[in-house]
């Protein structure tokens, strides 16, 4: 039987409601390991690691170096939040499979972690320039909650008009229905707005929604 290790990583109490929570990586991994035949030796499980201080994520690969084994994670950002990251995580030569997305060689993997990373660095770009302009009109952010959802709304709108031109491509496949797109954006591990979420027909219905109004806008 082939051997697997699981590792794990929370980095804060509010993953628990995103779906990133310690449950739902390990009932990802076991479902993985159950139905591809692997036997799980041993799950190391990482509390808010640092990007230089990650000692469960060391442990884990020297574990599958002394016991032939795969590490397995749930999602592809539980192994780094940036491409430098999961590259070095990549290099270590220790075979990688991602639960959510099981068929991802190294390429995919380092394809998937640059796309999650643009889309963090202009959230967070789109979040500053908003916060700028507020407190150029005198807004005071710590008071004022409104300036939060108009913050949230524009990189909402900023991430679906990045997606368009995969929906486009999925409708040039025949993949319509809202279900069917939520199912091959998850196949193909797409990052969803909410980082580390994954896709759902509700959530689906929203970036459309979003699409066709900036289409007739």
């Amino acid at each position: 039987m082939k051997h697997a290790i699981a590792y794990y990583r929370v980095s804060t109490g509010r993953q628990g409601k995103s779906g990133l929570g310690l449950d739902a990586q390990q009932s990802a991994v076991q479902h993985y390991c159950n139905t591809n035949g692997f036997d799980l030796l041993t799950e190391v499980i990482e509390v808010k690691s640092t990007r230089k201080h990650r000692a469960g994520l060391y442990e884990a690969l020297e574990l599958c170096r002394k016991n032939k084994a795969t590490l397995i994670v749930a999602r592809l950002d539980r192994l780094g939040r940036d491409v430098e990251q999961i590259a070095g995580v990549v290099k270590s030569k220790v075979k990688i499979v991602v639960a959510d997305n099981p068929h991802a060689n190294e390429l995919t993997i380092h394809i998937l972690a640059a796309v999650a990373q643009d889309q963090r660095q202009r959230i967070s770009e789109t979040t500053k320039e908003a916060l700028n302009a507020a407190r150029k009109r005198g807004v005071e952010l710590g008071k004022n909650g409104k300036i939060l959802s108009v913050i949230n709304k524009q990189a909402a709108e900023e991430f679906a008009t990045k997606l368009s031109p995969v929906i486009r491509r999925l409708r040039k496949r025949g993949i319509i229905s809202i279900r069917a797109v939520s199912n091959e954006l998850n196949k193909k591990g797409v990052p969803t707005f909410r980082e580390g979420g994954k896709w759902h027909p509700t959530t689906v219905f929203a970036l459309m929604n979003r699409l066709n109004k900036q289409h007739r806008d």
